[in-house]
Parts: C-alpha cells; sequence; structure tokens
C-alpha cells in the first residue's frame, strides 16, 4: 500500500474521494495564525438527515478518520487557514 504525506501551507488544500483508495489520514495542525483559523476538515456527508459541518483543529491537535476493510474513506476535504500550517498522512 502506498502513503501519501504532505505539509499543509497556508490556504493549501486537500479533497479525498472514495475512488483514491484512501483507507486511513491523519491530520495534524502545527500552527495556527494565533488561534484564528487552523486547519478545516469537512465531510461530504450526512447521517440521519443532518448534514456534515467543519472540524476546526488548533495548534498540536490531530485526528484521524480510518474506514474498516474493504471500504474507503471518501468525501472529505482538508483545508489550511491563512497563516496555518500542517501536516497530513494517508494510506
Amino acid at each position: 500500500m502506498n502513503v501519501f504525506t504532505r505539509t499543509l501551507a497556508a490556504a493549501d488544500s486537500i479533497t479525498i474521494v472514495e475512488s483514491q483508495g484512501v483507507s486511513y489520514i491523519s491530520v495534524l495542525c502545527k500552527t495556527d495564525n494565533s488561534g484564528t483559523r487552523g486547519i478545516t476538515i469537512l465531510g461530504s456527508g450526512g447521517i440521519a438527515g443532518t448534514a456534515s459541518n467543519e472540524i476546526i483543529l488548533l495548534e498540536n491537535e490531530s485526528i484521524t478518520i480510518q474506514s474498516p476493510s474493504p471500504y474507503d474513506v471518501g468525501g472529505l476535504t482538508i483545508t489550511a487557514g491563512t497563516g496555518s500550517t500542517g501536516i497530513v498522512v494517508g494510506m
């Protein structure tokens, strides 16, 4: 399995779709522009009629999203805010 690594600079964005075959993704917010805007994570799915909303990671916060085999993570956008940086690892 291939491993994806990416350092996010301010305003960088990554979109993941199910067809890319990503089963695991971990995101770390390194800096958050003094707490004003860290790394935003937004899923495209909904549960029981409730749409996803943004999760915002601030400095030194992280999240891991994993799908059970044989499924893949789909419909996810990760964006670094102005002045923020982060690290993304996926496989």
